[in-house]
């Protein structure tokens, strides 16, 4: 019945496959758990390899790191059962129902279940420009949720039905940090896949310091010029291409692209998300000034 598949890379992920295996015992239905270290050579492997001793679950080890699409799609590829649930390694279910609203999805049908993100309001988060992030883009009610499905679509938490999947897949020429669920979410909405946002939210525990975010996004902006130019993504599926296409209209690309040092320093030293954001359009001039040579 369901493939739960989890992509890790240096983390323990031990603690959630637990929480989810307490669950699907309970309702004694055919399920697996198969969660792959993406070639990180982590000391938390030794905790990950808990796992194999869970029924039903099953911890491997790649040699070499293939990337965050390719990792997904080979999970999918192992799957047994007609549906699955990915799950990023570093969440937790808010609740102990999160299984049992899955298995409800699949009674309705063939479509693609979102059950969205939630984050810990903990003293260790609440200054962290990730978790403020999140805040505002990713923990999103779910009556603004369902008003655009697949604008917030997230790799971290999502069932699927196998033949959909199979006709859609994960794009694996992206192989820095980033983006890879945009194209998803657009390639569902071209091929008429319904996309359901639900409320069966996962606390995202791992959270990047400001400097490791910082350095992550910039890799998504780079993906995001990549597949501009390879043709994988127009200006009408992203806002901040649609914006960099205004500063070069008028001619102010290299101004704002030159300016993309001072918006990282202000935006790490205010752990402001409006300098955030001026970074990521910044940054994506200063690519397209090197590109444009």
């Amino acid at each position: 019945m369901l493939s739960i598949l989890i992509p890790t890379y240096n983390y323990n992920s031990f603690p959630l496959v637990e929480v989810l295996h307490k669950q699907l015992v309970a309702f004694k239905i055919s399920f697996e758990i198969i969660c792959i270290d993406d070639g990180s050579k982590s000391k938390l492997n030794i905790e990950n390899q808990k796992i194999n001793q869970l029924s039903l679950c099953s911890f491997e080890l790649l040699e070499k790191n293939i990337g965050r699409s390719a990792i997904r799609n080979l999970l999918a590829s192992k799957a047994n059962y007609n549906w699955l649930l990915f799950l990023d390694a570093d969440v937790l279910p808010k609740n102990n129902t999160f299984i049992s609203k899955y298995l409800s999805c699949i009674k309705e049908g063939k479509k693609v279940f979102c059950g969205g993100v939630a984050y810990n309001r903990t003293p260790d988060n609440i200054n962290l420009l990730r978790y403020k992030y999140g805040i505002k883009y990713e923990e999103i009610k779910i009556n603004k949720r369902n008003r655009s499905p697949y604008k917030f679509f997230f790799t971290s938490n999502f069932l699927i039905p196998k033949e959909f999947f199979k006709q859609v897949q994960f794009e694996e020429i992206l192989l820095k940090y980033g983006r890879e669920d945009l194209l998803f979410s657009l390639d569902l909405q071209k091929r008429g896949y319904k996309v359901v946002q639900i409320e069966n939210e996962i606390y995202h525990l791992g959270l990047d310091d400001d400097f490791t975010f910082v350095s992550k996004t910039k890799e998504a902006m780079e993906n995001i010029i990549f597949l501009e130019k390879k043709g994988l993504l127009e200006k009408e599926h992203g806002s901040l291409l649609k914006i960099v296409s205004k500063v070069e209209l008028i001619g102010l690309l290299k101004l704002v692209g030159n300016l993309y040092p001072f918006f990282e320093r202000v935006a790490i030293k205010r752990k402001s998300i409006f300098y955030f954001n001026c970074l990521k359009i910044s940054y994506l001039c200063r690519i397209k000034i090197v590109l444009n040579g």
